[in-house]
């Protein structure tokens, strides 16, 4: 008996699940108590995939004993040693300390998700400015929230006393049936998205030109999300400098907004100081009338939290595409390389092994043969599986013949006793459930607000909601599972069954049989019509029919949206070169030798106007005359002619954009050259008229004032 292998998996876990905080969370900023709670949250319901395998194959073990005929052996004249056949898994830890793991877990995970974090989560979103204002609103918007609940419990209180007498462990029983009714409705919604999206994610991303349309098609409805949270937090912003300038330094109201202005950004602050000069007193009959009230100001606070971080977490997610689309272009283009070298035209971010072992060569046939092939291997795999937790879902509840193949499996292990086969069967499967519930949880936006994050941007009340929901779905995962393998004695109907540890501290939701017999048994079935409508994107269609953008085809919307974000990506590509040390080097190599060849070109020129046999045709190395009809010729004749002209006759650049900045003001004639030659696409700003030369498809359809597009002389 060794708690060993017990040890190393929760210490495993306990990592794993603290780099995954680390990677949404930003643990220097925001509060202790919410990262600590969110942690007990995501740590206790990962442990499931470690205990329910052990859980198991201790339980086949306590079967083996109950089965099989204990020997008795007399050989000694005091003892009698009993000998059993029964072989004892590696994992076997005492039988007291699994039920009290499965009590803290349980107990642990219900009063997070259903009274400690809902009101933590209307805390941190409060816009009051007290603690105890904080502590009012919390508890009167958890008022309607745990009133619904407690009305979906009455009502079974009611059904239950109708048919049965009350008391104390079957009031316990309601409750668990009440919370796990609602953990298995949201688990079925769960995996009937996610266990189509998971694979076919895999799959689409092994396709490098898909991967880049589907990246361009994303990055233009997030430029719009990015441009219209900018929007509106300028409104916000506005509307707080109107409120600063009329509410004066001894005001009631004064220290509510320097509560808000604390929370604005820092260029905003600095320049309110300089612009609101707050040495005037207050009058209260001048002043009442416009000052808003303190509800205004509570509202105004909450509004600002929420607009900040929506415009934090597009920010962040913007740039993470963005970088992500460069590295997809750049695979893209070396998939086609002959020399077998991976060429980069943006540096993009890899990780430390990646830039210890790895050269050119190396990095070419991971990113171009071994992670394409890789990914649609393990694609097929869970596609695999897949099937399988759909087969097994659609037939769990059918006992003889026994259909649910995982239930197949762990029979046939269970009757050899072989214990690794057991936990290996058990691990795989349970893992491959909960991270499908908890791959949705991570990735589906709900109304743009609730949404993690990665690289720290992940806001409190993102973090706290994934919380809630992950611990619900605790129990609904371990009881599903015990009924798609046939060990639940209430669904097998059968009473040689001996029941797993997590069954006989949680007990069966037998107390009330439209849930235990209909619901329990006929709800999961559902996960086939949600696998087979999100297989063919129903909900894309709906969506889209409704106006809502989605990335269908070959539809004349889709194809604008990936053309406008093509755009994107070429304009941040432009300005990210424009920064680079190594384009300013080259920039400043251009200007070096632009001004030796104008300095050789002029005492070249000069000389030749002493020459009187000189035509002035021979006279031409980069000026042009200014005055065609004028016979003598001097230097207030010559003017430089159109410099990109020259820089491409010189040093044979194919068009404009391949030439650095420089630093000379462009004349009229240079910007209307420069002006014709624009593409159909180019999102270039006229210069001398500001306005735009083309518009894009997201300027046509945003009613709102646009973002200012950067011309090709902004940075001059």
């Amino acid at each position: 008996m060794s708690a060993l292998p017990l040890v190393l998996e929760v210490s495993s876990l306990f990592i794993i699940v603290f780099i995954l905080l680390h990677r949404y969370a930003n643990f220097q900023q925001q509060n202790k108590l919410i990262l600590t709670a969110t942690f007990i949250s995501w740590y206790f319901s990962f442990m499931i995939v470690i205990l329910l395998p052990m859980d198991i194959s201790m339980t086949t073990y306590r079967q083996c004993l109950r089965d099989t005929p204990v020997i008795i052996d007399n050989q000694t004249d005091n003892q009698s040693i009993p000998i059993t056949k029964c072989k004892e898994p590696y994992s076997i830890i005492s039988p007291k300390y699994l039920p009290v793991l499965w009590r803290i877990i349980y107990w642990t995970s219900q009063a997070l998700t259903w009274l400690i974090l809902p009101f933590m989560q209307s805390f941190c979103q409060s816009g009051e400015f007290s603690l105890s204002g904080k502590i009012r609103g919390a508890l009167i918007s958890n008022a309607i929230y745990y009133g619904s609940y407690l009305a979906i419990f009455g009502f079974l209180l009611i059904y239950v006393a109708i048919e049965h007498n009350i008391d104390g462990p079957k009031l316990k029983v309601i409750g668990i049936t009440a919370s796990n009714t609602w953990g298995l409705f949201l688990l079925v919604l769960l995996l009937g998205y996610a266990l189509v999206a998971v694979p076919r994610s895999l799959w689409l991303k092994s396709n490098t030109s898909f991967r880049l349309k589907l990246l361009y098609f994303k990055l233009a409805k997030l430029h719009s999300e990015k441009c219209e949270a900018e929007e509106q937090l300028e409104d916000i912003l506005n509307e707080i400098r109107t409120i600063a300038e009329k509410i004066r330094y001894n005001h009631p109201y004064r220290s509510f907004v320097d509560i808000i202005v604390s929370k604005c950004p820092e260029s905003f602050r600095n320049g309110l100081r300089r612009n609101v000069e707050d040495y005037s007193d207050y009058n209260q009959s001048t002043y009442d009338r416009d000052i808003p009230s303190e509800k205004t100001l509570v509202k105004l606070h909450y509004a600002l939290i929420k607009s900040i971080q929506i415009k934090d977490r597009t920010s962040n997610e913007w740039y993470l595409m963005v970088e992500e689309a460069f590295q997809v272009e750049d695979i893209l283009l070396n998939e086609s390389n002959s020399n077998f070298k991976f060429m980069k035209t943006i540096p993009f971010r890899r990780n430390f092994i990646m830039d210890k072992v790895c050269n050119s060569t190396l990095e070419w046939f991971f990113y171009c043969i071994f992670q394409k092939y890789f990914m649609r291997f393990v694609s097929i795999l869970l596609t695999c599986l897949t099937i399988m937790v759909i087969w097994s879902e659609m037939t769990f509840f059918n006992k003889r013949p026994v259909l649910s193949l995982f239930a197949i499996f762990l029979n046939a292990s269970r009757t050899t006793y072989n214990y690794l086969s057991i936990e290996i069967i058990v691990f795989m499967t349970i893992a491959y459930l909960s991270f499908c519930a908890y791959f949705a949880i991570f990735k589906i936006r709900i109304f743009n607000y609730y949404y993690l994050a990665p690289n720290h941007h992940t806001s409190e009340n993102s973090l706290i909601f994934s919380g809630i929901q992950i611990c619900r779905l605790t129990s609904p995962l371990c009881y599903n599972f015990l009924g798609l393998v046939h060990l639940d004695s209430h669904i097998t109907k059968d009473e040689n069954i001996v029941e797993t540890q997590f069954t006989s501290i949680m007990g069966h939701m037998d107390v009330i049989s439209v849930i235990s017999d209909g619901f329990n048994l006929y709800f999961p079935m559902l996960i086939l019509i949600l696998c087979l409508a999100n297989f063919f994107n129903l909900g894309g269609h709906i969506l889209n029919f409704f106006g809502f953008e989605q990335f269908i085809g070959d539809e004349e919307v889709t194809q604008d949206l990936i053309e406008d974000g093509k755009n994107l990506v070429k304009r941040e590509k432009r300005l990210l070169q424009r920064n680079d040390p190594e384009s300013q080097n080259r920039h400043r190599e251009v200007v070096e030798r632009l001004r030796n060849n104008y300095s050789s070109n002029s005492i070249r020129s000069s000389n030749n106007l002493l020459d009187s046999n000189t035509d002035s045709r021979e006279i031409n190395f980069g000026y042009q005359q200014t005055d065609q009809n004028s016979s003598s010729i001097s230097f207030k004749n010559l003017v430089p002619s159109s410099l990109p002209s020259y820089v491409s006759s010189k040093f044979r650049a194919k068009e404009y954009r391949d030439i650095p900045p420089y630093k000379d003001f462009p004349n009229d004639e240079e910007t209307r050259g420069i002006n014709s030659s624009r593409t159909k696409n180019d999102d270039f700003v006229d210069y001398q008229s500001g306005t735009r030369f083309n518009d894009t498809f997201q300027d046509r359809l945003r009613t709102k004032k646009s973002e200012n597009i950067r011309g090709i002389f902004d940075d001059v």
